[in-house]
């Protein structure tokens, strides 16, 4: 009887595993890198066609002021509007009573102003079955796109229960405005 001789086929599977280690690397890779080449190259389009430096000009939301060093004049740059019309060209204020509501036994009113203003008085009425009940005035405060009043808190104490109509009529630059709403104490 002849010995048949055994083959060693040992390193062919080491070299099967191996082989489905590299494939399985390179499956992983490939993936790994489409999906965050995609996402670079969005930002190299937006360079190559200029889309970044218009988001930039959109962006701007603060009004700028320029100096002239020779003169000592102030130019302001009006922010870009990009919806409707630019409410700062209308020719009466407008806005909206942003908060109505009783916190600690005061009646807090807060307003916010379409335009940006950089002084003026808002002069508060709350009215009641049709008569004024309670009169008061506060500042205008500028931010960068809009303005507010600074602010009303009254004593509930000295108002009474009961449905209140809120006027509030703005000064501001020779133009003016009346802001209604309503609360409830």
């Amino acid at each position: 009887m002849a010995q048949q001789r055994k083959r060693n086929r040992k390193w062919l599977y080491w070299v099967l595993i191996l082989v489905l280690v590299a494939v399985a690397g390179a499956v992983v890779y490939l993936v790994w890198n489409n999906y965050f080449r995609d996402k670079k190259d969005d930002g190299e389009q937006q360079v190559t066609t200029g889309q970044v430096e218009e988001k930039k000009e959109e962006n701007a939301a603060a009004v700028v002021e320029k100096t002239d060093a020779e003169s000592g004049e102030v130019e302001e740059k009006r922010v870009k509007q990009y919806e409707g019309e630019d409410p700062n060209l209308a020719e009466e204020l407008t806005g909206v009573v942003t908060y109505a509501g009783v916190n600690g036994g005061k009646l807090m009113i807060r307003v916010n102003i379409d335009q940006y203003l950089t002084d003026g008085s808002c002069e508060l009425t709350l009215v009641r079955d049709g008569a004024g009940v309670y009169a008061g005035t506060a500042n205008v405060v500028g931010s960068p796109t809009t303005s507010s009043c600074d602010g009303f808190d009254i004593l509930v104490a000295g108002l009474g229960a009961g449905n209140y109509g809120i006027e509030i009529k703005i000064n501001s630059g020779g133009k003016t405005g009346v802001i209604r709403g309503e609360t409830k104490i």
